[in-house]
């Protein structure tokens, strides 16, 4: 009882003194703290201690129902920082092995650990761990959408270890003061603020150091506590970061042949990422393999009428590029496809930053939008450079500039040219403009076979000259419960970004929408949200493209379970010169995480849509099924399943437009947070594929790797025969070892 009161008393002399708080940290000697994973109070004696008091949801900054405590002290060279949640032993902790920056840590109890080094809410660097010390880092930007609110690009490179006791889990991490983007000097003064996530009852709760204001959006303004860091050593980062691979695949002709494999193909290079100064770095790659370890989640894509966007998994060109990410799409990282030699600088002062990257490009992609579909060619040589600046005037006003440029090594380029504003103008409302212009003159090549014409201009390159605009204006509204927005876009026939992804143009196109949210914190209902989106699309003629109507509602119930359902009628949508009316679609979807054992996510969405890919395109009855499911064996197994199904028949049901499903099995056994086994197979029934890719990677750092597998290929039915599944046709043997060699001075 005396505990209790005596955490209610301290709750409520935090709860009403100022919300700022400030903390000056005591300097201890670098071998002072082990780093064991076991929080020893002899140890970490010298540390300021800071309770988690708040619970920011469900609860509202209401009185923390779980006891956590963080020290915080460091040397020369490092932040320490360590964790202790108190739990009643019957209390199951969720926790796993975890590949480094796997979106799964997400499902366990986690402590999190938020900076924003400059004071001016440009971003928030974010550390977490596991109980069991398995990473994820990420940068978190100033935006209100969920989808945009986050960058994982960001690393670095710091130790963490966890254990669970019996009445606690616990976390000790050493940070290096050069891993985290800061300004010059010896002497630091950073804005932060402390988290930990848990799972009761099949809830996940959110405990802060901080008060978290919901009826501003705005998270990353609300970083305020303070922490005073003096005498410190920056030490300026030198890093070279050679590789070597090699690969053999072979093929065989006719079905019950021997697999021939070519003759080993070896490849190395290697980069070098310097310091000038504590805000200033440059990177430089040589021959670089961005063959990825992980092959990208097939995406159904026989009813696009455009080209589908992936997701960058090249480190080279994650690091720093929340910088250059735009409504329009400006900037498509995976545009820059196979470097020889490539640059990079990046520079962030205390009201500015740089984004500077050039790029010899040996396969340069070719994209180009249209009214109503996009066509996709594969160029050769061309020389890529991109600019962007931005000054940041302070943390409620930021402008930039923006520009790019392609030259193709047969002739032929393109140019973008753009300005861009964020000005929040207060705590609810909110600003944001991107206005761009391109200049270009098509190659004289055949890398796109197409008679199509887009205004006077044809599909085929041919030399042509054009320029073209584009505009994007954004109004919010947030408060805790309602969340309004206007967005207007206006994209000329003739826009074009040759080192973006644009695959629409000729479009003037408004949307409104406006939504209500509460959290309820019942025990059957904790949330609730609804909304509505109008869109309204003409061309630049004045022709009416798109009428649309959405209606959506979320819940949030027991077993840490979200549905959601959206209602989506195209009243009115012209393609291809056919106007179409009343297209509606229903989408339903349940995601649920009710245990550590398992979690799932159910879709499932019916109407009507367009069979875009026809001669001429026609309505059609939709149905498409998705189902995701991962269950956790033990510590260190993982196995998950994903299913997509899609179908579109015609009105009368009597024949298909289009059939079929991908498969998708990965197994992965995690020996520890650096060293895993992972197996994926896929079946992909569209393209009567079937392949399996077995990997053992070593990854104990964001840049150091070794990995060796394989992929088997089979076609599924060669000339209507049918192939056994595991008959596979193509072979291919690969691994790679990176290594990070730091050289600081």
């Amino acid at each position: 009882m005396m505990k209790k009161i005596f955490l209610l008393i301290i709750f409520l002399l935090c709860f009403f003194s100022y919300a700022q708080k400030e903390y000056s940290l005591s300097k201890i000697s670098s071998d002072k703290i082990k780093l064991d994973g076991v929080v020893n109070t002899s140890e970490w004696e010298n540390a300021i201690q800071i309770p988690l008091i708040y619970e920011q949801e469900p609860g509202n900054n209401t009185q923390a129902q779980r006891r956590t405590i963080a020290y915080l002290t460091y040397s020369d060279e490092f932040l320490y920082v360590a964790f202790i949640s108190y739990v009643d032993p019957s209390t199951e902790v969720r926790a796993s092995m975890r590949p480094r920056d796997n979106m799964s840590i997400w499902n366990d109890d986690m402590f999190i650990i938020r900076f924003d080094t400059f004071k001016d809410a440009r971003n928030n660097f974010v550390l977490a761990s596991n109980s069991l010390g398995s990473q994820f880092d990420l940068r978190m930007l100033n935006a209100t959408d969920g989808m945009n609110k986050y960058d994982s690009s960001f690393n670095a490179n710091f130790i963490s270890v966890g254990s669970i006791a019996e009445d606690r889990y616990q976390v000790e991490w050493k940070i290096p003061f050069s891993e985290i983007p800061s300004p010059n000097g010896e002497n630091q003064q950073w804005n932060f603020n402390l988290g930990n996530r848990y799972y009761k009852d099949g809830k996940s709760i959110d405990l802060g150091s901080q008060t978290l204001d919901r009826d501003n959006p705005c998270e990353i303004c609300q970083t305020t506590d303070v922490l005073n860091i003096s005498n410190i050593k920056v030490k300026k980062r030198f890093e070279l970061l050679p590789y070597v691979s090699a690969s053999a695949q072979g093929e065989r002709e006719n079905i019950d042949d021997k697999i021939n494999y070519d003759p080993l193909e070896r490849r190395a290079g290697f980069g070098i990422n310097m310091d000038f100064s504590k805000t200033t770095s440059l990177e430089v790659t040589f021959n670089p393999d961005f063959s990825q370890v992980e092959a990208d989640v097939t995406r159904i894509d026989i009813n696009s009428a455009v080209s589908l966007r992936y997701r960058e998994r090249r480190p080279y060109f994650s690091r720093g590029t929340d910088i250059v990410r735009f409504s329009d799409g400006a900037f498509y990282s995976r545009s820059i496809s196979n470097p020889s030699i490539s640059t990079k600088l990046l520079s962030q002062n205390s009201n500015s930053r740089i984004f500077f990257l050039t790029a010899v490009d040996q396969d340069s992609p070719y994209l180009i939008a249209s009214e109503d579909k996009s066509y996709l060619g594969q160029g050769g040589q061309s020389f890529v450079n991109v600019f962007r600046y931005q000054r940041i005037i302070n943390d409620k006003t930021r402008i930039g500039m923006y520009s790019s440029n392609r030259f193709y090594k047969d002739g032929g380029y393109g140019n973008l040219l753009g300005i861009d504003g964020l000005f929040i103008l207060n705590k609810k409302w909110r600003l944001n403009y991107e206005l761009f212009k391109n200049f270009n003159q098509e190659p004289n090549k055949n890398w796109i076979d197409s008679s199509d014409k887009i205004g006077n201009r044809s599909v085929a390159l041919n030399g042509e000259e054009f320029n073209g605009d584009a505009l994007y204006l954004t109004f919010e509204r947030n408060t805790e419960h309602w969340k309004s927005y206007f967005t207007y876009r206006n994209i000329s026939p003739e826009y074009q970004t040759d080192v973006g992804f644009v695959v629409k143009n000729n479009r003037r196109w408004a949307t409104f929408a406006h939504g209500y949210q509460n959290i309820l914190d019942k025990k059957n209902l904790r949330s609730f949200e609804l909304g509505t989106k109008l869109d309204v699309n003409y061309t630049f003629d004045n022709n009416l493209k798109t009428i649309s109507l959405d209606g959506e509602f979320q819940i949030e119930t027991i077993g840490n379970t979200e549905i959601s359902y959206t209602y989506d009628w195209d009243i009115f949508k012209n393609f291809m010169d056919i106007d179409f009316k009343d297209l509606p679609t229903s989408d339903l979807n349940i995601r649920s995480s009710p245990t550590e054992f398992f979690n799932f996510n159910i879709s499932y969405e019916w109407g009507k849509d367009l069979a875009y890919n026809e001669e001429i395109p026609e309505k059609g009855k939709l149905k498409t099924f998705s189902i995701y499911a991962s269950f956790q064996i033990n510590e260190n197994l993982n196995i998950n399943g994903l299913l997509n199904y899609s179908e579109l028949k015609t009105l009368d049901a009597s024949e298909y437009y289009f059939s079929g499903n991908i498969f998708r099995l990965t197994t992965r056994y995690q020996f520890s947070n650096f060293l895993n086994l992972r197996l994926i197979a896929e079946k992909n029934t569209f393209n009567k594929s079937f392949f399996i890719q077995p990997l053992v990677q070593w990854n104990p750092n964001p840049s150091t790797i070794f990995y060796l597998g394989g992929n088997q290929n089979t076609d599924l039915e060669i000339d209507q025969e049918i192939i056994p599944l595991l008959k596979f046709r193509r072979s291919q043997i690969f691994f790679k070892f990176q290594y990070l060699i730091g050289l600081k001075k």
